[in-house]
């Protein structure tokens, strides 16, 4: 993004889900390797913060707030990391969750498709959260239009909600209409027909041609960053967001990570990196400026909602319709490194 807010690429859950997770860095820039807190329930304790999130942004926003889980697909059954009954309250809490490249753009490569037991597994737990009355959402990558094309025949054979981004960043605005268009209102996630991510908006030459070239295309569901620069969107801006050309109403969401904090955020101090705060918990190397948290932390969480000046107020203030929660799938860093890993 402009100024000092570099790109943002969403997290991609899909190396994780199904394969080990490498054991980084800790959080202090010459510290020890990261170790596991013992006697935490990982997944259980993503699904609680899944809730309060939900609970904090319905208070303000009221019932049709929603929450969409990127990453959020390991959540999707309940097993002995995640008990039926917290499986039943995040249920509750959850109106959409997102897998990467379940079509195409694996190993982070554009137009690389899935194997097909991983694929499987995908399909299964997006079908999960459908049966269960939650959005399934499926992002691929791809620039071939025959690969593009069949991602979205297969998304919508299997009911998911799709799109094909053509590039990885996630920073420009995809030529032409939507696939599916649709000039109806949308008024509740489960009535989007298509949707659009675009969370870095440096290659759009102002702040006010950002805005009006969104607000000029005809999709369903803006998933967005709440910020653009070191400023968050003004409410004013939202409500032109949540307007179609015709004047039909959309949702408009903000992207707020839950499982890594950021050094480009404006409630980074600088000192963290060689004091981190007990939250604070390992480097992502994949990922420059990014550090895994440890989520379960009232301090965390803190700055997430609930205090003057935290993320979630902020976007509540904006007047936005929903959060995009990304890096839900850092449990499987700590699970690793509990097992062995």
């Amino acid at each position: 993004m402009a100024g000092r807010m570099k790109i943002i690429i969403i997290c991609a859950c899909a190396a994780i889900l199904l394969a080990c997770i490498s054991v980084y860095a800790a959080g202090s820039r010459n510290g020890p390797a990261a170790e596991a807190d013992e006697g935490v329930a990982y997944r259980r304790e993503m699904a609680e913060l899944i809730g309060k999130i939900k609970a904090y942004g319905t208070s303000g926003r009221g019932d049709g707030f929603f929450v969409i889980a990127n990453g959020g697909v390991g959540l999707m059954e309940p097993n002995e990391f995640l008990p039926e009954a917290d499986y039943g309250r995040l249920l509750q809490s959850l109106d959409g969750v997102m897998a990467e490249s379940v079509n195409f753009g694996w190993d982070m490569e554009m137009d690389k498709p899935m194997t097909p037991d991983e694929q499987d597994e995908y399909q299964r737990l997006l079908d999960n959260a459908g049966r269960a009355g939650i959005v399934p959402l499926v992002l691929d990558y791809a620039r071939e239009p025959g690969n593009v094309q069949r991602a979205y025949r297969e998304d919508r054979s299997l009911g998911y909600l799709g799109w094909v981004s053509g590039r990885r960043e996630l920073d420009r605005l995809p030529e032409g209409l939507p696939h599916n268009d649709n000039d109806l209102p949308c008024l509740e996630l489960k009535k989007a027909r298509n949707y659009l991510v675009l969370l870095n908006p440096a290659q759009f030459a102002s702040r006010d041609a950002y805005v009006q070239a969104l607000a000029a295309s005809n999709y369903d569901l803006l998933i967005l960053d709440a910020y653009y620069g070191d400023s968050p969107l003004t409410g004013q801006e939202v409500e032109l967001l949540q307007r179609k050309p015709s004047g039909a109403r959309r949702l408009v969401a903000a992207y707020m990570s839950v499982g890594e904090a950021e050094e480009y955020r404006p409630y980074w101090q600088e000192d963290w990196r060689e004091n981190p705060p007990e939250w604070l918990w390992q480097r992502n190397e994949d990922w420059e400026g990014n550090f895994r948290v440890r989520y379960w932390q009232k301090a965390w969480q803190d700055m997430l909602m609930g205090e003057p000046g935290s993320y979630l107020d902020i976007i509540l203030s904006a007047g936005f319709d929903g959060v995009f929660l990304d890096v839900v799938d850092v449990f499987y860093s700590f699970e690793s490194l509990s097992n062995g890993e």
